[in-house]
């Protein structure tokens, strides 16, 4: 088939979209002291336990400080906790306390505030939820040392604390109800809201006598929100932001305006088949119509044109650099559309069928009808539903959709992809599915280390591949646009390099 979409298509549209584009509109705001970012969307919540993964990282970053935090390869160094240690078993975490700090309220820094913090994360529905569940009671050894005692060992909690889970917020914030509307946390900036507009930009002032004032040289962070690329773009061309997260067709114009291009691997693409057990599509409850899914997309074909060849084709949804990633599973799927009739034949869908695939509007826009396409020319019919962008109730509306299509970030440890999607109760797996060898494994996983813990994540990886969980396309490199006058460190699986990697240029 031919795809219905190419990168020269792509490049027009950006072009006429910028000849259309005089400089007037939003004032240029950047400057040697102070950093503009263009961000994928609106934040909906100042709340870290209602706060979902993705590109709100970096509203987060501005007012939270987490307890450890991330290199850019994505391993783990002390930051508010210098320092942490397991016990023999993995069931307790003990984290030493950096001594001095404050919230901008004035409020100390302190194991009582460390606590508050993790017993609210328990409580919420976002990002950090899943890895909060295995922490059973939090224990104030002393001002300068808690004592996390886990249900079982959790892979994944440290990355955790070094995001969501770990983002400190003002104790008195939190017990009076106001931080969802009104962040005061101990991080490097504070929220102007006099300087802000819902919507439109967030603007955030330098704390003064922050302890790692170094690691954040601009004087003032101001977030710009735009959920439709074009229009992100145009703002980034016309100086109006620094930085934004791009997609492979902008590359070649983006070199031409002078931008300086930047990639890393990272999300994979492709469709969330999540009602395996056919409760809303009794066609995915057989396994093998969720393979023929995975045969009649052309991935290499689409990571050519749609991509423009930045990443490589996938049936995986881990990270390439973790210990889940098995090279030889992306051949398991290759196209094969008599392959995938012969499937849905033996299925009873020999006739074909239709399905509600959902995507957030935007985003994936551009797929939908490439994958629509493929999957039509084996006879699944695809019923198009496009859902409000995630600041617009989006997220809520994907939870009863039998498959839906998003881009997925890709984590380091595998644990986090693990708690995002695959247990009963992962943000990702609305229908709450599960089967016995993934519950025996999500079992013995965190109670292994080393070879053989990775192992039994090959193991895991494997199964939801030949159980098609999921249909995925591509590991795609995550392709970040930026004006000269900055320096950006990538950052390795985490979808924007966080705030103490952007730096103005030398």
């Amino acid at each position: 088939m031919q795809l219905t979409r190419t990168l020269t298509a792509a490049f027009a549209v950006v072009a006429l979209a910028l000849a259309g584009c005089s400089g007037g509109g939003q004032a240029n705001e950047a400057g040697s002291s102070q950093l503009v970012l263009g961000n994928n969307g609106d934040v909906l919540t100042w709340d870290p336990a209602e706060m979902k993964e993705g590109a709100v990282i970096h509203y987060a970053e501005a007012v939270y400080d987490p307890l450890l935090r991330k290199t850019p390869e994505s391993k783990i160094e002390g930051n508010l906790a210098t320092a942490y240690e397991y016990n023999a078993d993995l069931t307790e975490l003990t984290l030493k306390l950096r001594d001095g700090v404050t919230f901008s309220d004035g409020a100390a820094f302190d194991a009582d505030a460390v606590k508050v913090n993790l017993e609210a994360r328990k409580k919420g529905a976002g990002s950090a939820s899943e890895a909060a569940r295995a922490i059973e009671r939090v224990e104030v050894v002393d001002k300068a040392t808690v004592r996390l005692h886990l249900s079982e060992p959790s892979p994944g909690l440290l990355a955790a604390l070094a995001t969501y889970l770990g983002y400190m917020a003002s104790p008195t914030a939190l017990s009076s109800g106001t931080i969802a509307s009104n962040p005061v946390g101990s991080g490097p900036y504070t929220y102007d809201s006099g300087a802000s507009e819902k919507g439109v930009k967030y603007t955030f002032k330098a704390r003064d006598g922050y302890w790692n004032r170094e690691a954040f040289p601009f004087e003032n962070v101001v977030i710009r929100p735009y959920e439709e690329f074009t229009a992100r773009y145009n703002a980034l061309a016309t100086g109006q932001i620094q930085f934004m997260y791009g997609t492979p067709d902008m590359v070649p114009k983006a070199k031409t305006d002078g931008l300086t291009v930047k990639t890393v691997p990272g999300e994979w693409q492709g469709i969330i088949l999540q009602d395996r057990a056919g409760k809303a599509s009794a066609a995915l409850g057989d396994v093998r119509v969720r393979q023929a899914i995975n045969h009649a997309l052309d991935r290499k074909a689409i990571l050519d044109t749609h991509y423009g060849g930045f990443g490589q084709v996938s049936t995986q949804t881990f990270n390439p650099s973790s210990e889940a990633w098995v090279p030889e599973l992306n051949a398991r799927y290759p196209y094969d559309p008599a392959k995938a009739r012969e499937l849905l034949a033996a299925a009873g869908y020999g006739s074909g069928f239709k399905i509600k695939v959902s995507y957030s509007e935007g985003f994936m826009s551009p797929l939908v009808p490439i994958v629509t396409q493929y999957l039509g020319d084996v006879g699944i019919t695809v019923e198009q539903v496009p859902v409000n962008g995630f600041a617009n109730g989006g997220l809520e509306t994907l939870k009863g959709q039998p498959a839906f299509m998003l881009s997925f970030s890709t984590n380091i440890p595998a644990w986090t992809d693990v708690l995002n999607k695959l247990t009963p109760t992962s943000l990702w797996n609305n229908f709450k599915y599960t089967d016995e060898t993934v519950t025996r494994l999500l079992k013995e996983i965190p109670a292994a280390q080393g070879d053989k813990q990775a192992a039994l994540y090959k193991e895991l990886n494997t199964h939801l591949v030949e159980q098609a969980w999921f249909a995925p396309i591509v590991t795609q490199e995550n392709v970040y646009l930026f004006k000269s006058d900055i320096d950006v460190t990538m950052q390795q699986a985490q979808l924007m390099p966080s705030l103490r990697f952007f730096a103005p240029a030398k």
